[in-house]
């Protein structure tokens, strides 16, 4: 049997047996994520009861700032998720499991899921094309996002309505699945709609 004295509202202090009320210690309980069990004490007629309650973990405003832009990125679009790629996790080979259209940093680039999957090491990004796709820059689809050109796989081509600059020239994709390199299909894939003068692209 533990003996003690009440230091302030909710606080114990252990003495020698006889020189305190009796303390009686309940079970600690088992703590739900996010949750930690913080316990105090009470004073129940001529004993001290410890109790339990379940707080929330909390962290620093800082913290709890970036888990909320984190826990809103999901549903950016891709143009605007490369603008602040750093808010995603660098992608992981430890039995990650990924959905489809989930992003991740990989060698300093933003990629997107293709096929839902558990990740092994030698199904990363770069090694595995079918599995992940690289997001390039004005790859919304919205008209309005403007990216520099570059080449695509055959996994990520641009789609109808992205806009690309390449060699001074605004180009606006006509297909899906475009991977020709602007101003080399005869206009079938890309059209130009003239020298740009917007600035720098994304």
């Amino acid at each position: 049997m533990l003996y003690g004295i009440m230091q302030g509202e909710d606080r114990v202090l252990l003495v020698p047996e006889g020189e305190g009320s009796p303390v009686i210690e309940a079970p600690k309980p088992k703590a739900p994520d996010g949750y930690i069990a913080v316990d105090s004490y009470v004073t129940a007629g001529d004993q001290i009861k410890q109790v339990w309650r379940l707080e929330p973990v909390q962290g620093t405003e800082a913290e709890a700032a970036v888990a909320l832009a984190k826990m809103q990125a999901v549903s950016l679009s891709d143009a605007d998720a490369v603008k602040v790629a750093p808010l995603y996790d660098e992608w992981s080979g430890d039995g990650v499991e990924y959905k489809v259209d989930d992003r991740v940093r990989f060698q300093g680039y933003l990629v997107k899921c293709l096929q839902a999957h558990t990740s092994q090491p030698d199904w990363a990004p770069n090694a595995a094309p079918s599995l992940w796709a690289l997001i390039l820059p004005g790859q919304d689809g919205s008209g309005v996002e403007v990216g520099v050109w570059q080449q695509p796989g055959s996994t990520n081509g641009y789609s109808t309505g992205d806009k690309v600059v390449h060699k001074g020239h605004l180009w606006e994709s006509k297909v899906d699945d475009n991977v020709d390199e602007p101003g080399t299909d005869n206009g079938f894939r890309w059209t130009d709609l003239g020298e740009w003068d917007g600035g720098e692209a994304a």
